[in-house]
């Protein structure tokens, strides 16, 4: 027979033992946990974003087969224009907004990784939001993917090539090398557009 003493050593290191199992379990659990909670709000919140944000599909589709000779051309023509981002005049954006459009565009990322042609249609609604909060297009735009004319400037010209290479994904397989150069040109005009400075008064 055990003594009483035996039996609460015993006792107090089965305790033990399931407290630590828990907390090892925790530890797993917690930070799986974690990750699909932020994965369903994100879900949500870009849920809101797209529902907000009107995209005109027939501008994202671009141009067709016969006018793609005419679009070359004109890119070709603005690529010698000297376009200047600084005469742009946005509105400000609160802390809270710009952390958000900064922690979006990890989500960006993160879906390439998994589905490059969703992570540039995600790419383009989010911009479009930026545009229209920063003032930068009209609210009421019917096309808030198509850049102003006189936006010649580095990163609009690579942002509308952006573009054209997110609409092919509907119709082709694109190589990956230019899915890659789609995010890296819709990247660099997003934050482009999101650091400029406000606009004073």
């Amino acid at each position: 027979m055990s003594s009483p003493v035996a039996v609460i050593v015993i006792a107090a290191a089965a305790v033990l033992a399931g407290v630590g199992i828990g907390w090892g379990a925790r530890r797993v659990v917690a930070p799986r946990f974690v990750r699909r909670a932020a994965a369903h709000r994100f879900a949500r919140e870009f849920a809101s974003l797209v529902e907000g944000t009107e995209l005109d599909l027939a501008a994202l589709r671009g141009p067709s087969h016969d006018g793609l000779a005419a679009t070359a051309a004109t890119a070709s023509a603005s690529a010698e224009s000297t376009g200047d981002v600084a005469t742009l005049s946005p509105k400000a954006l609160s802390l809270e907004d710009q952390d958000y459009y900064a922690a979006s565009w990890q989500n960006v990322q993160g879906e390439f990784a998994v589905n490059a042609p969703s992570a540039l249609l995600l790419a383009t609604h989010l911009t479009a939001n930026l545009l229209l909060n920063r003032g930068l297009l009209p609210a009421d735009t019917a096309r808030p993917t198509e850049l102003p004319e006189a936006w010649t400037f580095r990163s609009a010209l690579g942002y509308r090539e952006a573009l054209r290479i997110s609409a092919r994904t509907d119709h082709e397989t694109v190589p990956e090398a230019e899915l890659t150069r789609a995010l890296a040109q819709f990247e660099d005009f997003y934050f482009e557009m999101l650091t400029l400075a406000a606009a004073i008064g």
